[in-house]
């Protein structure tokens, strides 16, 4: 069950989805259709319990916001080293030496800071990535599995590892989605008294790489 939970994490951070309701489907295969097994075989989207449960959501949010943060100063520092360089360009031919080669170096310092604060920023993404991975799995990993073992089922397949072929009837998914979000509470937000908690974004985007300004 970590494995999976795991999985669709990783898979979602650099997708959006939009969350869909849709009607629960009928129930599993008897035992008898199982092809031997000891009871229903079902077919779940793990990707989806990431990306359109509450909780997932709710940490789907948090880290846009941290991609979004870093995205800006990423931003803000590649702008100084591209003036810079284009004030290099425009007027370094006219400037005496020394003032020349101080904005030679202030321009290339600008340059080496943002490609070390590129790197910190992926960095600090993967480290918020893997906690919010871990809180997830230990919010909806245990609902997950007692669905699965209260309705029996002998094989629970994941329908992102390939399955040629499968009744639509064995996918539980929208069930599995139904029961963790009535089932897991919603932390409030700081400094709350009793108000319902804000309905968190729907995804999250990864911060990406800008190409370092050159200089001539």
């Amino acid at each position: 069950m970590k494995r999976i939970v795991l999985c669709i994490l990783t898979a979602g951070v650099t997708a959006i989805a939009a969350a869909q309701t849709g009607a629960a489907p009928s129930a599993a295969p008897a035992a008898g259709a199982t092809g031997g097994f000891s009871g229903p075989i079902a077919i779940i989207n793990s990707q989806r319990l990431a990306l359109e449960s509450a909780p997932g959501k709710e940490a789907y949010g948090r880290l846009k916001k941290v991609s979004d943060s870093k995205k800006e100063e990423l931003d803000r520092v590649e702008k100084e080293a591209r003036d810079l360089v284009q004030k290099l360009n425009d007027q370094g031919q006219s400037m005496p030496a020394d003032k020349r080669e101080a904005l030679e170096k202030q321009a290339d310092d600008r340059q080496k800071a943002w490609k070390r604060m590129q790197e910190d920023a992926q960095k600090d993404l993967q480290e918020a990535e893997r906690k919010e991975m871990g809180s997830l799995e230990g919010r909806i990993g245990p609902i997950v599995k007692d669905f699965f073992k209260e309705k029996r089922y002998a094989v629970v397949l994941d329908s992102r590892a390939g399955i040629i072929y499968a009744d639509e009837a064995t996918d539980v998914t929208d069930e599995v989605l139904k029961r963790i979000n009535t089932t897991v509470a919603l932390p409030k937000p700081a400094g709350a008294t009793g108000a319902a908690a804000p309905k968190p974004a729907a995804g999250t985007a990864a911060v990406r790489p800008t190409p370092v300004p050159k200089k001539r």
